[in-house]
């Protein structure tokens, strides 16, 4: 099962629209953990499994928070920032145990990220408008999921994988 998680393109419309058509075939679930900065009744999200409220989605249409529940395990969405996430991934770390997901996927950061605690997958998917982290690109990640493991694979906004930031997880 492969998952595409986008965050924080904050505008960049075109951009988005473009990796959702190049990407809808090719994978199984679509998520988007907030910051697009379009109104939550927009076409596009036709496109995507589970969608977010950022902190600059003034639209009262969106979620703060969504779980999906997929043939790997559930996944749960939140932009982070009611969680604190600049500060540690205690509150999505609670958010995710408490309501039995496997994948708790968020952005804000702005900072990418893959990490395995406690059977949860933690993936920040960086932003598609500029990072904040050591990683200068801006990035999207795909999640691939088997029988013995997990993939995160990221990539920038050219869709060109970034083999070095490519991270293995046993399950």
């Amino acid at each position: 099962m492969k998952m595409l998680v986008l965050s924080d393109n904050h505008g960049r419309y075109d951009l988005v629209m473009n990796l959702l058509s190049q990407w809808r075939d090719k994978v199984d679930y679509i998520f988007h953990t907030g910051d697009s900065e379009f109104s939550s009744g927009d076409v596009i999200w036709g496109l995507v499994d589970g969608v977010v409220k950022g902190n600059m989605d003034f639209d009262p249409g969106y979620e703060i928070e969504t779980f999906i529940n997929t043939p790997a395990g559930k996944v749960a969405l939140s932009h982070g920032h009611y969680y604190g996430v600049n500060h540690g991934l205690g509150g999505v770390k609670d958010l995710a145990q408490t309501n039995g997901a496997k994948f708790m996927f968020h952005g804000h950061t702005h900072k990418l990220y893959a990490r395995m605690e406690e059977g949860i997958l933690f993936v920040n998917p960086g932003s598609l408008n500029h990072s904040r982290g050591p990683e200068p690109e801006r990035t999207f990640a795909v999640v691939e999921v088997n029988e013995n493991q997990i993939k995160v694979d990221f990539y920038d906004d050219d869709q060109q994988k970034l083999d070095r930031l490519s991270q293995q997880f046993d399950l």
